[in-house]
C-alpha cells in the first residue's frame, strides 16, 4: 500500500495480518463498509482489492501456477472494465507467453483446465447421483397419505429383490397424482429416479418409443444434450445404466398397446440390473401389469379406491372455498354434489372449481340440477377416453347395452343376450371390468360408477343424432331369431327399446 486516501477523520482503518481480511475499526466498532471512494490509491499482491485506484501486477513465471492469483486477475480485470487502472509488471517473462499461453503459462494453464475438466466431472456424477427432481404435485391433497404408504408396502422398498407396481383405476381418479406423490417422497432411496409423465401426449412423432427412451435417459444421466440414434442402441445405454444403478422409474398414462413391447424390454432391462430397482406404471386397464409378469415374477396392482365421504368433501370445499369445511349454510347442497361426484376426485374438483365465488343459493341448486341432467365436458370427456379406446366395436356395442337395459341385472342374463348376436360377451365383458368400465358385485349382479353410466348415455345420445343406431347389435339379432326361438322373446324386446330410444 502506498497510502490510504483521504478518509473522513472520525474513522480509520487497519490492516490485518490474515490475507483474507481487512478490517475497519470505527466508531461504532463495525467491520468495513465499502464507501463511494477507493480506500486505496495502488493494489498490491491480494489486498483490498475493490478499494483500489490502480493495480500493479508482478507477472513472474510461476505466476499461472497459482490458483489464488488466476482468482485475483479475474477480479482485477472486473474491476478494470468499470473504473480501475491496472499496470503489468512482467519479471522475467515475455509479454507474448501470456498473451497467446505458450511457455510456463501454457503448461500452468493447461494443468487448469484438466483440473477444470476433472471438478466438472466430479459436479455432474454428484448431481446425477445425489439430485433427485421433484415432480409438480397440487396443493392440499385429500386421502392420499394412506394410498402411498399402501404402495410402500406392496412394492416392498427395503427388500433387495426387483419388482413392478401398475396402479390402475378408472380416469380422474388420481392415479397419477399419487404417483407423483409416492415418488417425491421416496426417490431419494435409489441411485437414479425418473418420472415419465403423460407419455402418450409427450411421445409423438415418426419414433414415439425413441422419442420416449431419449427423455427417459436424459432425466437418468441429468444431461440436458443426450442423444440416441434408434431404440436398440437407447435400450443398451439403459441397461448399462440399471446394471449398477438402483433405479425407480414410473411411468405415467401407459395404456396405448405399442408402448407393451417397450414396458416389457424395461422390465427384462430392470430384472437383469442391479436389485432393489422398481418400476411403477399409471393405466386405466387393470390388465397391463399382467403382461410384465413375462419377465418380472414380482408384479402388482394397486388398484386406487374412491374418496371417502369426509375426504371428499374436504376436496370439494376446498376447490369451492379453499378451505376444507364448507360454510354451514352451503353444508347440505355441498353433501349432495359429493354424493353426485362418487368419490371421483376429479369431478369433485371440477365442480368445486365451478361453483368457486358463487354466493347465490339458488345458483347452486340449479347447477346441482343441470350436472345431474347434463353432465359436464370436461369430467365426461376423460372418461371418454378408455371407452374410446376398447378394442373393437362389439366391446362397445356391449358397454353401450349394459348402460340402456343390463345395469342391476344378472351377469348371466347378459352374457345369454349378447352371445345370441354374436357380440363375445366372454372376452368383451371381462375387458370392461379391467378398463374400470364395469364391475360385477358379489352377487353377480353389473354395476358400474354413476359418472361412467353418464358418458356412456352421452356417448348414445351423439351416436343418436348422427343416425347411428348401433346396427352391429340389431343385425346380431336378426340373425339369432331363426336358430333360437327360445331368445326371440329377449331379442325383439330389446329391438322394441331400440326403436323407442332413437325414434
Amino acid at each position: 500500500m502506498f497510502r490510504p486516501s483521504a478518509q473522513p477523520h472520525q474513522q480509520y482503518c487497519s490492516v490485518v495480518k490474515d490475507k483474507n481480511e481487512v478490517t475497519v475499526d470505527t466508531t461504532t466498532s463495525q467491520l468495513a463498509v465499502v464507501t463511494s471512494s477507493p480506500l486505496w490509491d495502488v493494489f498490491l499482491s491480494f489486498r483490498a482489492i475493490t478499494n483500489s485506484k490502480m493495480f500493479v501486477l508482478v507477472i513472474s513465471q510461476n505466476y499461472a501456477a497459482s490458483s489464488w492469483c488466476l482468482d485475483e486477475l479475474v477480479e482485477i480485470l472486473s474491476c478494470k472494465r468499470t473504473k480501475n487502472q491496472v499496470i503489468p509488471v512482467f519479471y522475467h517473462v515475455n509479454p507474448s507467453d501470456l498473451r497467446h499461453h505458450r511457455g510456463s503459462f501454457g503448461v500452468a494453464l493447461k494443468k487448469h483446465e484438466n483440473e477444470a475438466d476433472t471438478i466438472q466431472n466430479i459436479v455432474d456424477n454428484v448431481l446425477s447421483q445425489a439430485s433427485t427432481k421433484v415432480v409438480h404435485l397440487e396443493r392440499c391433497l385429500f386421502g392420499i397419505d394412506l394410498a402411498v404408504e399402501e404402495i410402500y408396502g406392496q412394492l416392498g422398498i427395503e427388500s433387495d429383490d426387483v419388482r413392478a407396481l401398475g396402479i390402475c383405476g378408472m380416469g380422474g381418479i388420481g392415479k397419477t397424482t399419487i404417483a407423483k406423490a409416492f415418488y417425491n417422497k421416496y426417490a431419494h432411496k435409489f441411485d437414479v429416479s425418473c418420472f415419465m409423465e403423460n407419455i402418450k401426449q409427450n411421445s409423438q412423432g415418426a419414433s414415439p418409443l425413441r422419442s420416449l427412451l431419449q427423455k427417459l435417459l436424459k432425466e437418468l444421466l441429468r444431461a440436458k444434450d443426450f442423444e440416441v440414434r434408434d431404440v436398440q442402441s437407447a435400450l443398451r445405454k439403459l441397461g448399462e445404466i440399471l446394471s449398477y444403478k438402483k433405479a425407480l422409474l414410473v411411468f405415467d398414462d401407459l395404456d396405448h398397446s405399442s408402448y407393451s413391447d417397450l414396458l416389457v424390454r424395461i422390465c427384462e432391462l430392470i430384472s437383469n440390473g442391479r436389485d432393489g430397482s422398481r418400476m411403477i406404471i399409471t393405466a386405466r386397464d387393470l390388465n397391463l401389469p399382467n403382461q410384465l409378469k413375462v419377465q418380472m415374477s414380482k408384479v402388482d396392482t394397486y388398484r386406487v379406491k374412491h374418496l371417502n365421504e369426509i375426504n371428499s368433501l374436504e376436496l370439494f370445499s376446498y376447490h369451492a372455498f379453499k378451505q376444507s369445511k364448507p360454510p354451514g349454510k352451503y353444508l347440505a347442497l355441498s353433501e349432495s354434489f359429493v354424493t353426485y361426484a362418487g368419490g371421483l376426485p376429479l369431478a369433485l374438483k371440477v365442480l368445486g372449481s365451478s361453483l368457486r365465488g358463487r354466493t347465490d343459493m339458488s345458483f347452486w341448486k340449479v347447477k346441482l340440477e343441470k350436472v345431474q341432467k347434463i353432465p359436464m365436458e370436461n369430467i365426461q370427456r376423460i372418461l371418454q377416453l378408455s371407452y374410446d379406446e376398447l378394442e373393437d366395436n362389439t366391446q362397445k356395442a356391449i358397454f353401450l347395452d349394459i348402460v340402456l337395459f343390463f345395469l342391476g341385472k344378472k351377469i348371466d342374463e347378459a352374457v345369454d343376450v349378447f352371445k345370441s348376436c354374436d357380440l363375445f360377451p366372454e372376452c368383451g365383458i371381462p375387458i370392461l371390468v379391467e378398463r374400470c368400465l364395469l364391475t360385477v358385485d358379489f352377487d353377480n349382479t353389473l354395476q358400474m360408477h354413476n359418472l361412467v353410466k353418464d358418458m356412456g348415455r352421452n356417448v348414445i345420445d351423439e351416436e343418436s343424432k348422427h343416425g347411428r343406431c348401433r346396427r352391429l347389435y340389431l343385425e346380431g339379432a336378426s340373425q339369432a331369431l331363426p336358430n333360437q326361438v327360445n331368445k326371440m322373446l329377449n331379442i325383439l324386446f330389446l329391438y322394441l327399446i331400440y326403436i323407442h330410444a332413437f325414434s
